[in-house]
């Protein structure tokens, strides 16, 4: 079924620095079987939380199979050599526990949440909906159809159709421009052989790490793992190829025609930089106080100041690669042009003069100030850990965050600014009806500027 899927929501909180200190009561092991294990004893309530984690994601699926991955592990929860999809509902059910498998575009999560004292039976179930699914022939067909269906319904979503028009006209061919859940064209195309294929593809030792929180005993837990695991195949995963970005030349502006809107979805953006680029701090800073709270300056000018969105924000995507940089902003059909105008003012003078020494230090000091809330949990330490094994970065990130924003200056921040900012190659994409701007957008944004209309219902 369609969902929008994040490994726990970890990967945006890089985005916006919530990492921080987490010095408390983590593990990181290694199971008798060579992978990691992350754990973390919390006694406090009977539950634990168990993840399997794979390094691979959906910008592996092949064009031709977009949404390959996505369905493999709705096709895991449908169904092993052992159970049918209704016994394990069931058995779960009676067990209070719960799995779940979410897919991402650089990594793939089957979360585990069960009741203390059902351990050793959730276990059970969990190692087989892991190592013995069946991708049963009759529910792969009826999970088709469901995703078509819901990928039809999605068109009805605003926000979701400029996200998705938005990463395919920036990304281009490029995997970072695939959605995870694919198109109705590639998911018609998808049938069980090439299902089985990307599972054995991906599902293998070298490939997987684990962890755990709750209540628990690691060392045992840890020794469990590694037996039930066992059977993993020791063959390797290739490294993905991640393939060069086509250069952004101009501004481009894809209207995404959809009739009768009375709200205009508007996203605006271009490259950025990998989450292990030396300006993440800074930049961190930088984006904060531009577009990343509640107090910054788009939310100021566009909302507080006119009153034309609710709301307007910028973030930087954290990837392995360069993510995208993006503002996003949803004002009335009536307030459009204007808005979209002053966003791309405020960002031409953001790149060009950077932040002030108010912005600067108001950002920080929110930044600093949120490292108590991002570790306030055994939950929340585990999950912060999960991303910095994912996203490859240095062993002491979280020792080192707080020292690592509070040594920016504000000379770096808008350095880096000058260096990363990119107000002449833009995309933008705007969800609206085509026919009230069209016209009208060389008198706001030149003639230089290139237009492309696309149906709301293209892919």
């Amino acid at each position: 079924m369609l969902r929008k899927l994040h490994l726990f929501g970890i990967l945006m909180g890089l985005m916006a620095g919530h990492f921080a200190l987490a010095e408390r009561g983590i593990q990181v092991d290694q199971l008798k079987t060579g992978q990691k294990f992350i754990v973390e004893e919390d006694h406090s309530l009977p539950i634990i939380r168990i993840y399997t984690v794979l390094r691979s994601g959906s910008i592996w699926d092949p064009k031709q199979y977009e949404g390959l991955t996505a369905f493999m592990g709705e096709m895991m929860l449908r169904g092993t050599k052992n159970r049918s999809r209704s016994q394990i509902t069931d058995e779960l059910d009676q067990l209070g526990a719960d799995i779940s498998v979410d897919v991402g575009s650089e990594s793939i999560s089957v979360t585990g949440y069960t009741l203390t004292r059902n351990l050793d039976q959730f276990l059970e179930i969990y190692g087989d909906v892991i190592l013995n699914p069946s991708f049963d022939a009759k529910e792969l067909e009826k999970l088709k159809r469901e995703t078509l269906s819901d990928l039809k319904q999605m068109r009805e979503n605003d926000q979701e159709l400029v996200g998705r028009f938005f990463k395919r006209e920036l990304f281009q061919k490029h995997p970072y421009g695939m959605s995870t859940d694919g198109m109705e064209s590639t998911v018609s195309r998808i049938y069980r052989d090439k299902v089985v294929e990307i599972y054995q593809r991906f599902f293998v030792r070298d490939n997987i790490f684990f962890s755990a929180v709750g209540d628990l005993n690691a060392k045992a837990l840890g020794e469990k793992l590694a037996s039930m695991f066992s059977t993993l195949p020791q063959r390797k995963t290739a490294a993905f190829q991640y393939p060069k970005f086509d250069p952004i030349k101009g501004r481009t502006l894809l209207l995404v025609n959809k009739p009768e809107r009375t709200q205009t979805q508007i996203m605006i953006g271009h490259y950025g930089i990998e989450v292990t680029h030396p300006d993440y701090f800074p930049l961190m800073i930088a984006n904060n106080a531009f577009g990343g709270s509640f107090t910054s300056r788009l939310m100021h000018e566009v909302r507080v100041k006119r009153g034309w969105s609710y709301g307007a924000y910028s973030w930087f995507r954290p990837r392995l690669k360069p993510g995208e940089f993006s503002m996003w902003v949803m004002p009335a059909s009536k307030d459009t042009l204007p808005t979209l105008k002053l966003m791309l003012e405020l960002y031409e003078a953001y790149a060009k003069e950077g932040i002030t020494q108010e912005e600067f230090d108001r950002s920080k000091k929110n930044l600093v100030n949120e490292y108590a809330f991002k570790i306030d949990t055994a939950a929340k330490r585990v999950g912060q850990y999960i991303s910095i094994e994912l996203m490859g970065l240095p062993k002491d990130y979280l020792e080192t965050y707080q020292a690592n924003l509070k040594k920016v200056t504000l000379e770096e921040a808008n350095q880096v600014i000058q260096k990363i900012s990119n107000p002449k190659d833009l995309v933008m994409t705007m969800v609206c009806t085509a026919s009230e701007f069209k016209k009208q957008l060389p008198s706001v944004l030149g003639k230089d500027i290139q237009v492309i209309v696309k149906s709301y219902k293209d892919e």
